[in-house]
């Protein structure tokens, strides 16, 4: 199991604290937009999720299992405890697409600043 030390787990620990802080705060805080932009909030969330996850070397298996578990349980609270929010499977679904797109990201910004060395 990886080991969380240093400062490049700093910028994960504030992200999450930040993503389930907006993820558990009562519904209907935040102005409503086009059909959908809740998805495209949860893939941006958890996108940088991921990100911060890799920067602080956890590997990429562990980062997607702890993620995914960490999506299904912030549904579960939100269809359970939150004021005016309720848990969804697409939800989820876009929690993991964030996943694969923040783990995309990282993965050309390292090969890119390795190509410049």
């Amino acid at each position: 199991m990886p080991t969380l030390t240093g400062r490049r787990t700093l910028p994960l620990v504030l992200a999450t604290v930040v993503v389930t802080v907006m993820l558990l705060s009562p519904g209907g805080t935040a102005p409503d937009g086009p059909p959908h932009t809740d998805k495209v909030t949860h893939a941006l969330f958890f996108a940088s999720l991921a990100y911060c996850s890799r920067y602080a070397h956890i590997p990429t298996a562990w980062t997607i299992v702890w993620l995914a578990a960490y999506g299904v349980l912030t549904e579960i609270l939100q269809a359970t405890v939150a004021v005016r929010r309720s848990g969804s499977v697409w939800d989820w679904c876009a929690d993991l697409v964030g996943v694969l797109i923040g783990l995309v990201v990282f993965g050309a910004v390292r090969r890119r600043s390795r190509a410049a060395r």
